[in-house]
């Protein structure tokens, strides 16, 4: 009997194919080709996908190559069902800061790594990763290996926010895990934290080009601090900071930034794009 993947020991070590798309998703794989995945039908598309046993799926898209969790990643399914670039807007923003000799890109939140390859494939030179959650940690080291990008992209395993060993609280959903309780079900597991100023140290980071933060309702944690006390030659020339959660804000962070000489270039339904001079 053929085994399907929702069987199979849920091991990222195989090589890459191994969870390739078959004849079988290939009406799936067409109606995104072709454009009309969105909306309604991009959900419908995403449902059969799962029901059909699948849980990892190997896939390329505009020549990256990921290894998706669809079952558990929202970002994941998206990159693989939709006919529209994720997050096109976004990454075109922060990938006009990436054609210098020490271009830096800092991604937190890195989540399964769509932002980090991205931007590595426009030309960032240095890349820094931070992800904490343990099994979202373990996709995006994948993504990283498989695309042989181990020598652009550093992998920071740990929380940004205070220093010390902090609560962290996961839904099951890989993409949604947050240092702040979603529901009083979600499970609770303990993780270093750094502050962000301490994680460019560490690393050597003098000067960021540009820098993206989705990190479920606890942005302004991880920035206010940033922001009042590093030194403004650290400070990021772009930003993009997801503020659909801002309602948890203790601090509005946004605000902060605009205080501090940043502009607001632009305001989506989840996202603020800002930008400062050099």
């Amino acid at each position: 009997m053929k085994e399907t993947q929702q069987t199979e020991l849920k091991t990222l070590d195989k090589p890459w194919g191994h969870y390739a798309p078959t004849a079988a998703t290939r009406v799936l794989r067409l109606i995104a080709v072709l454009g009309a995945s969105r909306g309604q039908l991009r959900k419908w598309v995403a449902r059969q996908w799962k029901k059909s046993g699948w849980h990892f799926v190997d896939y390329e898209k505009q020549g990256i190559r990921y290894r998706l969790d669809i079952l558990n990643n929202t970002t994941d399914e998206k990159i693989l069902t939709s006919s529209k670039i994720y997050d096109k807007e976004e990454i075109e923003f922060l990938a006009e800061r990436g054609s210098g000799l020490n271009s830096c890109f800092v991604d937190v939140g890195a989540n399964t790594g769509y932002y980090s390859l991205s931007l590595a494939q426009k030309g960032f030179k240095k890349i820094l990763a931070i992800e904490p959650n343990p099994p979202t940690l373990s996709l995006l080291k994948k993504n990283v290996e498989l695309n042989g990008l181990e020598s652009v992209i550093e992998v920071i395993p740990v929380c940004v926010g205070e220093e010390g060993d902090v609560s962290f609280y996961s839904t099951g959903v890989l993409g949604g895990a947050s240092r702040l309780a979603p529901s009083a079900s979600a499970g609770e597991i303990t993780l270093p934290s750094l502050p962000l100023e301490k994680i460019l140290l560490m690393q050597g980071i003098d000067k960021i080009s540009s820098l993206k933060i989705d990190i479920e309702g606890y942005e302004d944690r991880a920035l206010a601090p940033f922001f009042l006390h590093a030194p403004e030659s650290l400070w990021p020339i772009r930003i993009v900071i997801e503020d659909c959660h801002k309602d948890k804000w203790e601090t509005d962070v946004v605000e902060l930034m605009l205080e501090k000489g940043y502009r607001l270039v632009k305001q989506t339904r989840g996202n603020a794009f800002l930008e400062k001079d050099e």
